[in-house]
């Protein structure tokens, strides 16, 4: 791609997000995470424009940290949304966000092959 495109696009992209920032009313709260949104958006296109994520294997860094990153963003963003926007009370949001994270480590431990590990450790005699 060449670079007069990916310069035109930033630029409508910023144009558009400072349109929507300006003259569009909505919570500050939305707008932040609009923007949130739209910036990790654009740095993902980016990377994979210039070929960054070719890379990542040479790196040592593989698939599999890749897929953990991003989902890991993904829960974190709908966590926050659920706990800033949704109401119910405080103990439904604080069992909502353990089982979330229990659920998480758990299937980051099958990810890192750490449940082989687990299976090994015995408890008595």
């Amino acid at each position: 791609m060449p670079l007069v495109t990916v310069v035109l696009t930033l630029v409508v992209v910023g144009l558009l997000l400072w349109l929507v920032n300006r003259f569009i009313p909505m919570q500050g709260q939305i707008k932040g995470i609009l923007n949130g949104v739209v910036v990790i958006a654009v740095i993902l296109w980016l990377v994979k424009i210039f070929g960054l994520f070719d890379y990542l294997p040479q790196l040592g860094v593989g698939q599999p940290l890749l897929t953990v990153v991003i989902t890991l963003v993904v829960v974190g963003l709908l966590l926050f949304l659920i706990n800033r926007f949704i109401p119910m009370q405080g103990q439904i949001k604080g069992i909502l966000n353990g089982v979330v994270v229990i659920v998480l480590v758990l299937w980051l431990m099958k990810v890192f092959g750490l449940f082989a590990y687990v299976t090994q450790f015995r408890v008595g005699h």
